[in-house]
């Protein structure tokens, strides 16, 4: 069973690529004729035309993270592995690939702009700021989020703290190389992939000395101001090129692992239609799985660094609806991870991540590769995911602090990243009550929070796409109904959030603001929509 999921997965993105992803191109009209930001604006440090090859891995490095492997596996433990499947599919093909692509086709029709600037120019200037603001918070409170794993996982994995440094100094290399026009990507790739996987060896024989959190937390803000304030061709894009083989890998050992291992699974196709942790399988499972099918955060990417490197319209298709639906196929192999364990074994791993590592492993030791290092890889290449992550949304935060400011020079290169790495420095210490009234860091206080707002942002930018297309006098429908359901789903998860924790809280009296921001919104964006999309 395990092998038919898999595979009927992959084969079925494939076919959505060659079909839907041709029919997304042609609705839209990509034209290689029209000069891309990263041609029009080079200036070989934020805009750099890049290869679609190197700019995928970027791409898919950055929208990955944890996401894609943290919420199906919850929303399988929660409700059972065949809706999660269900929506992994159609979520990838036809809401979260619109979303991506659509993003990315608007910035790159507005000079490179965030989303939040387009919905500006097209919704309105009070709806734009508005939004800005949100998007904003939103990338605060990843960057605080990642930070606080990253030190985390390095404090307590010192071997996984040194492979990380060692990935990072075989892609500056890399990067040299490769602007050095003397070595072609091809040649290069053959001998800087087998030096990247030398990382988990170095990382397990050369573990750097163990450091308190905090000291990897200074660390770790010092490299995310360096890596935000440098070329994109220095560190980013080889990075992402490099940190992309990881994931090849995994999915290509376990693929081939699956195949031959002959697990069963273990945990049930269905578990009810209501969970007693989370709550009701509508609107929760959507809520829940998130990257896997659709997410918020995927816009501000494709419309912060995205837009600024793609070299011609075409790559648009490759590199965001292809990453969404590679990482569907990401988040199915997931699914197969958690399914493949017992109760005792997922109990066991505690965290998803841990899951994660521990379904891997056993798909990874049937290709002979012993269950210690197979976990150990596999924890390798999330913490590679959640450093992109991380460095990528502090050069996002500059841009849209540059964009608020309408501020954009050598100063606020600097000033810009040093300002967005500045409140998540200051919070990432601090704690607050969770609801249970235990002390909490800040950020899993305001967790639940999380996966409704990015579910909301993700609904703001389909609906500026519905616009944009309403303006052009292209047919919109493809792109309206995921705008409605990602809409009414996080909707519907605010106001039950709402209900069930009250006004007075901070989970309950956050989700009253974020309820009252997405009607005002949805109204003047949809209104937008009835007129014509003529603004304020």
């Amino acid at each position: 069973m395990l092998p038919f999921i898999l595979l009927s997965s992959a084969l079925v993105f494939f076919f959505a690529y060659r079909i839907y992803g041709s029919f997304l191109s042609k609705r839209c009209g990509l034209d290689d004729s029209i000069k891309t930001p990263a041609l029009a604006k080079e200036d070989g440090v934020d805009y750099s035309p890049a290869p679609a090859s190197v700019l995928f891995g970027h791409h898919f490095s950055s929208i990955a993270g944890a996401g894609p492997i943290v919420g199906p596996i919850l929303a399988a433990t929660y409700f059972g592995w065949g809706p999660t499947w269900v929506w992994i599919l159609i979520g990838a093909i036809f809401v979260g690939g619109v979303h991506d692509f659509g993003s990315t086709f608007m910035s790159l029709r507005h000079g490179g702009r965030s989303i939040a600037e387009v919905m500006k120019g097209l919704v309105g200037t009070r709806a734009g700021k508005l939004f800005l603001i949100f998007v904003l918070l939103a990338l605060v409170y990843v960057i605080i989020v990642f930070l606080d794993l990253t030190a985390t996982t390095f404090a307590k994995q010192p071997a996984v703290a040194s492979a990380s440094g060692w990935f990072i100094l075989v892609a500056v290399i890399f990067g040299f190389l490769l602007r050095s026009d003397r070595f072609s990507l091809r040649n290069l790739a053959v001998v800087f992939f087998p030096l990247t996987f030398l990382g988990l060896v170095v990382g397990h024989y050369f573990p750097v000395p163990l450091l308190s959190k905090e000291v990897w937390v200074s660390g770790i803000l010092l490299y995310c101001f360096c890596a935000a304030v440098l070329p994109v061709g220095v560190l980013l894009q080889p990075r992402d090129f490099l940190s992309a083989g990881f994931l090849y890998a995994i999915l290509a050992l376990g693929a081939v692992g699956m195949l031959i291992a002959g697990e069963s699974l273990q945990l049930p196709v269905f578990l009810g239609w209501e969970s007693e942790k989370l709550g009701m399988l509508v609107p929760f499972l959507f809520i829940t799985v998130a990257c896997g099918a659709c997410s918020g955060f995927h816009s501000i990417v494709a419309s912060g660094t995205t837009s600024k490197q793609i070299s011609r319209e075409s790559d648009a298709r490759r590199v965001t609806y292809g990453s969404m639906l590679l990482e569907g196929v990401l988040a199915v192999f997931a699914l197969a991870c958690v399914a493949v364990l017992s109760i005792g074994e997922r109990e066991s791993g505690g965290t998803p991540v841990g899951i994660f590592a521990s379904g891997a492993s056993k798909f990874f030791s049937a290709v002979g590769v012993p269950s210690h290092l197979g976990v150990e890889f596999a924890m390798l290449a999330i913490s590679t995911f959640l450093l992109t992550t991380l460095d990528t949304c502090t050069r996002l935060t500059r841009f849209l602090i540059e964009e608020l400011f309408d501020w954009r020079n050598q100063t606020s290169r600097y000033l810009g990243t040093l300002g967005a790495l500045l409140l998540p420095a200051l919070l990432v210490f601090q704690s607050f009550p969770g609801p249970d009234g235990s002390m909490q860091p800040v950020w899993k206080a305001i967790w639940p929070l999380f996966g409704a707002t990015n579910q909301l942002l993700a609904a703001f930018a389909l609906l500026t796409f519905v616009v944009y297309l309403r303006v052009r006098g292209t047919r919109y429908g493809f792109a309206l109904w995921p705008a409605v359901l990602m809409i009414i789903m996080p909707m519907t998860a605010l106001g039950w959030m709402v209900h069930t924790n009250g006004f007075n809280s901070l989970i309950g009296g956050t989700s009253v603001v974020m309820f009252l921001l997405g009607c005002y919104l949805t109204y003047v964006s949809w209104q937008q929509v009835r007129c014509g999309g003529k603004g304020d």
